[in-house]
């Protein structure tokens, strides 16, 4: 399956293709069918997934009784409270938990952690509304959050119970899982990189249940100010110098209920398409233009994850580009395999456009 059918590219006439922009409606529909049919049965696939999607009450009798008194508290990476700070975009927070059960948070969603077995609990820097916790009857929709912009604290054997695979799950969560001690404690790393919309105006740090479990003794909520002006630690924006056309991209996150994310010097203009920052410093005077910056497109829990990145502008004599860039060497690898190929190529009218850095 050729990844970088996600994106729109003005195709190559010497690999077998015109040069007129592809229909690649045909290769996403391809796409999202095998995605849906790594997990036959699997609502979370399907537009309606969400109120498809099946809950298994955390206190089944079948699930050990659990007896446990969290408590959290939030300092800087180098020790110093937060307490009447205000953050930035690139700060780093950790989260320090005692009196965890490891044993707690069972039920949830049958997928990706196996009914019985622990979810662990999340814990994010972000902005929710007033009635958020889930304990007290709040819509997911309100703790709407970037799922590689947190920390997923899982105690010991959670990960490995995860499928991998052919139904890969396991790999992207293992970005974000970090380890719950045998003894309920754990120190949470976070940084401070919220996304552009958020569900509330509530900032801080919160924690809570994973996967869809209730527990509301484990549901926190510190008051953390956010100011959206560069800090000492925030990196350098990114720059729309390079556009392309991502519809078909955005297009399947949506039929997947899943996403489309850029980062790393990457961004999404709109809807519709995704920018990259010029890399003048990694050039090397031979006339190739390169870029920096990672676009990965999801299925809802990741059952497929499609990431481009890094492209490179090769100049023809036509006064045309050959587009190059990183892609997934499959559907469900994400950024962690890749391979540089031809994107398709970006004619001299076009460039004028497209091509601003």
């Amino acid at each position: 399956m050729n990844s970088h059918f996600l994106f729109h590219a003005p195709r190559i006439r010497n690999g077998g293709f015109s040069r007129s922009t592809a229909s690649l409606s045909a290769a996403v529909l391809t796409l999202a069918l095998a995605a849906s049919t790594l997990a036959p049965g699997t609502p979370e696939i399907t537009p309606s997934a969400h109120a498809a999607t099946p809950v298994i009450p955390d206190d089944l009798p079948i699930f050990p009784k659990i007896t446990e008194n969290p408590q959290i508290s939030v300092t800087f990476e180098d020790g110093t409270p937060v307490e009447g700070a205000t953050v930035h975009h690139g700060d780093v927070l950790l989260v320090h938990g005692i009196g965890f059960s490891p044993k707690a948070n069972q039920g949830g969603f049958p997928l990706p952690v196996p009914p019985g077995v622990p979810n662990g609990l999340y814990a994010l820097y972000g902005a929710f509304p007033a009635h958020w916790k889930p304990s007290e009857g709040a819509d997911p929709s309100t703790r709407t959050h970037p799922h590689d912009r947190m920390a997923w604290v899982m105690p010991e054997g959670t990960l490995d119970s995860i499928p991998a695979g052919a139904i890969d799950m396991r790999r992207s969560i293992a970005r974000q899982e970090q380890r719950m001690n045998a003894d309920g404690s754990f120190t949470a790393r976070i940084v401070v990189d919220p996304p552009e919309t958020t569900p509330g105006d509530n900032w801080g740090v919160y924690v809570y249940p994973g996967a869809g479990s209730i527990n509301a003794a484990e549901e926190f909520y510190i008051p953390l100010n956010y100011s959206p002006e560069p800090g000492p630690n925030t990196p350098a924006p990114p720059q729309p110098d390079l556009l392309l056309d991502a519809d078909l991209a955005f297009r399947f996150a949506e039929i997947t209920k899943g996403g489309v994310n850029a980062k790393n010097g990457a961004t999404k203009v709109d809807a519709h398409r995704v920018a990259f920052t010029r890399d003048a410093a990694a050039e090397n005077g031979d006339g190739v233009r390169k870029y920096k910056g990672t676009v990965i497109t999801t299925a809802r829990f990741t059952l497929a994850e499609v990431a481009v990145a890094d492209p490179w502008l090769i100049p023809q004599p036509d006064g045309s580009y050959l587009i190059t860039g990183l892609i997934s060497r499959s559907y469900n690898v994400g950024a962690d395999e890749m391979v540089r190929v031809p994107l398709g190529l970006i004619t001299a009218a076009q460039a004028a456009d497209q091509v601003r850095g």
